[in-house]
């Protein structure tokens, strides 16, 4: 295969890698795009103007395939810039600055270094700031490190996202698996653009409500139990198009278990549908629909007893002597 032209943008004969590389790509990055960048760093610190796939490929021990992926990883993150021929192949790599310790942020980077460490103190002392913080590391199941409260803070200060927004922000991506920052980071800055400035927008833009498909049905006593299409199309709407919370959706649930003994979800969607028709938004407006329910007065039950019907009056001597002339 052709060489490919390297351009490198060391001043020595030294392979320098940026803390904040290590930061954003060690926790996501595959293990062995990771190792073939690093390769590529190595090979231009050689004060080489080439390489080839088959070189990498050979002294990694992987295939050109392999080589060709990681390249177009790293581009998409803004790491490497490619050029192309007609054919589309490779004719030359170019790193970005992320290679250099005193360099400008990549396009593609946020900002979140720009918190200085005084305005980290501030917002430190933000009750905000400390709740996201504990609400954190209870998702993660360990301490936060410094970069991950900076990135908490980069969200809250840069993104003006609300601590709310924020805790969903962190809930959606640890549901998923992905409990790296540089992921969240990623979807926070997505979200941004997108214009979301809500926890129900941010739950209609990823338009999936996987985790709280299986509270509801958890709170209707079934497990281990996969939605099929017709339940998440209840369910969605109940999300997404009522607006209900976690909470109100919960309290109907509960009413429908006590009311029938069964988890039907028609059942919890008639609930839930007439509170909606009646403007029920929070457990205090269901406080509400209870005590004006009890407050009207009770229709008086109807009661049919003997003393209802006319009653006839019978001469009982003169139906014996008409039984006796019968005999």
């Amino acid at each position: 295969m052709d060489t490919i032209r390297i351009k490198s943008c060391f001043s020595q004969d030294v392979t320098v890698i940026a803390n904040d590389f290590l930061d954003r790509f060690l926790p996501e990055a595959n293990g062995d795009f990771l190792k073939i960048y690093l390769c590529l760093l190595r090979t231009a610190g050689k004060r080489s103007d080439s390489f080839s796939l088959s070189g990498i490929a050979d002294r990694l021990n992987c295939t050109e395939k392999d080589v060709l992926r990681a390249l177009r990883y790293w581009e998409k993150e803004h790491v490497v810039s490619l050029v192309t021929a007609e054919d589309g192949t490779i004719t030359e790599v170019s790193f970005t600055s992320y290679c250099s310790p005193d360099r400008d942020a990549a396009p593609s980077v946020t900002k979140s270094s720009q918190i200085t460490s005084e305005r980290m103190a501030e917002l430190g002392e933000s009750e905000d700031i400390r709740e996201l913080f504990f609400i954190a590391q209870q998702y993660l199941g360990r301490p936060l490190t410094r970069s991950e409260m900076q990135k908490i803070c980069f969200f809250y200060d840069n993104l003006r996202f609300s601590a709310d927004l924020i805790d969903y922000l962190i809930d959606y991506c640890v549901s998923r698996g992905k409990n790296s920052f540089h992921y969240m980071e990623k979807v926070a800055i997505s979200w941004k653009e997108q214009g979301i400035t809500t926890v129900h927008e941010a739950r209609v833009s990823v338009g999936s409500y996987h985790r709280e498909y299986y509270d509801i049905l958890k709170a209707l006593g079934i497990n281990n139990h996969h939605p099929v299409e017709a339940e998440i199309r209840l369910m969605k709407k109940w999300l997404e198009k009522y607006g209900f919370s976690m909470d109100i959706i919960r309290e109907a649930c509960t009413r429908t278990l006590m009311g029938t003994g069964k988890p039907t979800l028609n059942y919890v969607d008639s609930i839930l549908s007439r509170w909606y028709q009646a403007g029920v938004r929070t457990a205090d407006d269901i406080r509400e629909q209870d005590a004006a329910h009890a407050a009207k007065p009770a229709k008086a039950a109807t009661h049919v007893s003997f003393a209802d019907f006319d009653q006839r009056t019978y001469d009982y001597r003169e139906l014996e002597s008409k039984l006796a002339g019968q005999s």
